[in-house]
Parts: C-alpha cells; sequence; structure tokens
C-alpha cells in the first residue's frame, strides 16, 4: 500500500498541471477506438486463409473469419466472446433441443477442426423455464481465435482462448473506465459520486495490480489514468454545487456529493493541500445546507447517513459518528440496501478509529449473512453459476462479493466473479455479449446510459480476480510478454 501511496502522489501532481487541460467527458467517449493497424492486418490473413481453405460451411462461418458478427434474430450457441483463459474452465451453451449430440471448435485462422466435445442432456433453467446444454472444451488451451459449430445450428460468434485473456480485458476496462457521459442533473451527481467511491475503493484494495497496469499504457494515454480522470470528475461536480452549498436543491444528490468529497479529500488531499482545502470547502458548504433541511423519509435518511459515515470516517467527528450509528442501530439488518447504506457501511467501518465495534461485527454478520445467500443462488444456478438473471442484479453482486472477497479471499466468491465476467461476455440466457475483449459496454437494451459506478463494479470484480486466480504480487509480471 505505501507503493500505491507514493505512486499516487506522484500521479497526483501530474494530474493537477493536467486537470485544466482535459476536456469534458461526453458521449464521443464511447467511440470506438482506431484498430491497432497490427491487429488488423493480423485479422485479415487469418480470414484470408480461412476463405481459401476452410470448408464450405456456411456464409456466417465465412463472416465469422474475418470477425465480422452474422445478423441472426437470436445465437443458438452462447460463448464468452470476451475471451477465454487458458488453463480456466471453458463452457458454451446451447439453447434450444435441436442441436445435436457433438460439437466441433474450429480454428478461424485456417478452418481446422481442434477439438470435438459431447453435447450433454439439456437441463432446465427454473429462473427462466429454457431448457439449456451446457458443454465443456477445457481441455482447449491454444491461444488463439476460434468458433463453435454444430452441423445442425451452425456456428458461434468468434471468441479468443489466450493465458493473458483476463489481463487484457482489465487493462480495455481501465482504458475505458471514464469514457461515460457526465450528466448535469441530480442522478448525475449520484451516478458520479457512487462511480468515484467504488473506483476510489478498488484503487485502496488492489493499488499494486493498477500500478503495474499503469506500465502498459502508453505516452498517449495518460489521461486514463484513473487518478486523472478522479480529479477531474471531482472539479466537474463542484462546479455544479450551488451557492446554497446544494446541488440541483436536490437532498440525495448533496449528500452524495458531500460523502464523496469527503472520501476524496481522504485519498488525494493529504498529498496536495490545495485539494485538500478545497473539496473540504465544497463539503461543509454541502452538509450546511443537508442541515438545514428536513430529513423524514427513508430514502432522505439513507442519504443523510451516507454523508454523516463519510463525514466521520475522515473527521471523526462525535457530531457524525452519533448520526450514522443511529441510522445503523435503527435499520438493524440488510446493509447492502442501496447504494447509499452500503457505501456508507464502508465508509463507517473503515474509519480508522471510534467506531463501534460490537456494531460493526454486527453489521459484518449481516454482509457475510448477505453474502452467503447470493453464494447458495449461485450453487443452484447449473446453467450460469450467478444465481441471477438479471444484469443490474449480478452487477450488484459482483460488488457485494469483491468487497469480501477482499477482506475474506474464497474460492467460492472468486469463482461467481469470474461466472459474472463471462456472463456479461455471452455466457447469458440469451447469449448476448455486454461487455467485449475491448472492455466497452456494449449498445444493448439492457446497458442503456451504463454509468462511472458500473464502470468501477467492473474494475473492482477484475482487480480481485486477477488478484485471486494469480496469486499476484508486487513482483509479478501484469501481462505475459
Amino acid at each position: 500500500m505505501d507503493r500505491f501511496r507514493s505512486g499516487i502522489r506522484k500521479m497526483v501532481l501530474y494530474c493537477l498541471a493536467l486537470a485544466l487541460c482535459l476536456s469534458v467527458i461526453s458521449c464521443d467517449g464511447r467511440k470506438k477506438p482506431q484498430a491497432d493497424k497490427t491487429q488488423t492486418n493480423d485479422s485479415a490473413a487469418e480470414g484470408t486463409q480461412q476463405a481459401e481453405s476452410a470448408p464450405e460451411t456456411g456464409f456466417g462461418t465465412v463472416l465469422a473469419s474475418y470477425g465480422v458478427e452474422a445478423p441472426v434474430s437470436r445465437p443458438a450457441i452462447y460463448v464468452n466472446m470476451a475471451g477465454y483463459v487458458s488453463g480456466r474452465e471453458k463452457k458454451v451453451v446451447f439453447a434450444g433441443g435441436q442441436h445435436g449430440k457433438t460439437f466441433r471448435v474450429v480454428r478461424s485462422q485456417d478452418g481446422a477442426v481442434v477439438y470435438t466435445g459431447r453435447i450433454p442432456e439439456e437441463t432446465m433453467d427454473d429462473m427462466t423455464g429454457q431448457q439449456f446444454s451446457v458443454a465443456d472444451f477445457t481441455a482447449l488451451e491454444e491461444p488463439g481465435l476460434y468458433y463453435v459449430h454444430t452441423d445442425i445450428i451452425g456456428q458461434s460468434y468468434p471468441f479468443r482462448i489466450a493465458p493473458d485473456a483476463y489481463e487484457n480485458l482489465f487493462l480495455s476496462m481501465l482504458r475505458n473506465a471514464s469514457d461515460v457521459a457526465m450528466e448535469e442533473s441530480a442522478q448525475g451527481i449520484c451516478e458520479a459520486a457512487f462511480g468515484m467511491h467504488v473506483i476510489m475503493y478498488a484503487l485502496q484494495c488492489n493499488g499494486t495490480l493498477f500500478e503495474s497496469a499503469y506500465e502498459h499504457l502508453g505516452e498517449d494515454e495518460q489521461d486514463k489514468q484513473l487518478v486523472t480522470q478522479l480529479l477531474y470528475v471531482g472539479k466537474w461536480m463542484i462546479s455544479q454545487q450551488h451557492q446554497d452549498g446544494s446541488l440541483y436543491d436536490d437532498y440525495a444528490a448533496t449528500a452524495a456529493f458531500c460523502g464523496i468529497m469527503e472520501m476524496s479529500r481522504h485519498v488525494f488531499g493529504r498529498y496536495e493541500a490545495s485539494v485538500d482545502k478545497e473539496y473540504k470547502e465544497a463539503a461543509m458548504r454541502a452538509w450546511e445546507w443537508l442541515a438545514g433541511m428536513e430529513c423524514h423519509t427513508d430514502a432522505e435518511k439513507s442519504a443523510r447517513f451516507y454523508a454523516a459515515a463519510q463525514l466521520f470516517h475522515e473527521e471523526g467527528s462525535e457530531q457524525y459518528k452519533k448520526i450514522a450509528e443511529a441510522f445503523l442501530k435503527e435499520k438493524e439488518a440488510d446493509y447492502f440496501d442501496g447504494q447509499f447504506v452500503f457505501y456508507g457501511v464502508l465508509a463507517y467501518i473503515s474509519a480508522e478509529k471510534g467506531t463501534d465495534r460490537d456494531l460493526c461485527t454486527y453489521i459484518m454478520q449481516d454482509l457475510m449473512d448477505r453474502t452467503e445467500g447470493i453464494c447458495e443462488a449461485a450453487k443452484e444456478d447449473t446453467v450460469f453459476g450467478v444465481g441471477s438473471r438479471a444484469v443490474e442484479d449480478s452487477v450488484n453482486h459482483a460488488l457485494h462479493l469483491s468487497f469480501i472477497n477482499y477482506l475474506t479471499p474464497s474460492k467460492e466468491y472468486t469463482q461467481i466473479i469470474e461466472n459474472t465476467i463471462q456472463y456479461m461476455g455471452g455466457l447469458n440466457e440469451s447469449g448476448t455479449c455486454y461487455v467485449g475483449a475491448d472492455g466497452r459496454w456494449k449498445n444493448t437494451d439492457v446497458v442503456q446510459g451504463v454509468n462511472l459506478e458500473w464502470n468501477g463494479i467492473m474494475l473492482l470484480g477484475m482487480s480481485d480476480l486477477l488478484k485471486n486466480l494469480s496469486g499476484y504480487s508486487p513482483d509479478t509480471e501484469l501481462i505475459s510478454e
């Protein structure tokens, strides 16, 4: 952690000078970057060989050899389009009943069949009522671009196998973490605040891994460093604060802003006095506005708790402690209940001093019980192993599991996080790729308007996954050469 803090200090000094030059993050950030020329030429060469030497198995097969996804109403073979890791379990899922008894894994480069497997009997997915067959090709470890093919239903979308597939996915997510729109609204402030919170938490938990990742960013990608982006988002949020201290005269937005300013002080302010001063003044103005407003509804109480918990974490004041602990004791259970509650709990239990030990023990027991509930649901999910059929629920579960996994690493938690990453890559009930190998969320109805928080959760989950799978240490190389 000392290395991380030292690295943070160096980056902060650089970022402060750079912050004034950064352009406003907008929807333009969602545009796909220009393809790497070498990679494009290699793909074209692979496609040419495939077209010349592969057996004629249909128009879709030729398209796949060029990396083009054939337009279909619904795929029948589900693969992890974000990429499989050599040496890890590899599954393919067949939907419906007309798919035959065997499948083949075909190398796109030359059309060679490199693996033949059996398609098992169908199993009922209780959450959707659909029938699926889950087959395995774990034995295939050779890196390359492939697709799955059957004589009856044709082929899958292309996918890659590589020993560093997860590391490359993590780097892609890192590059694209800030490519979201900053919405000038109360909801936009909350989304930015929660996104900042989970990203800073990921940096604090797995800072050495992020430092290693930065070494693989080019000189033209320095503004992709998360410290740079977080400082920028913080300045953008301050620019939205009204003279009376509120954000859009909205209780929730003002509380979210107040809390994240205090957390940002804790992460960045210790290295730069001007940042500490600016963020503290902004937080105090926001708290004064909150203190002058009525707070009666459950939503308002949850929002005030978050702000008070963050203030207590940084200031250690009895005033904020009383508000935070009164809320926690009154709530009694379900500390996963919403963003204000969960992120506020993280702030309270991680305070350096002054917390109620018995209360912290009680909270942690509740969090562990809820985590076990997620694990039980995943165990019963014999098809995809995530225990949910909603992308939002799966993302939230990844957040909770990553937090507990950091405190008490478990192979079970790590496996569910890995299943969730693969679920987002296409191993789900509709075969939809939500997050591709480029680390970007695909433009589907389910993930319209993805915000900074979801990107942060995926980074936290991926960093936890990499650390636990590889036994990552400061001397571990992030990307194999």
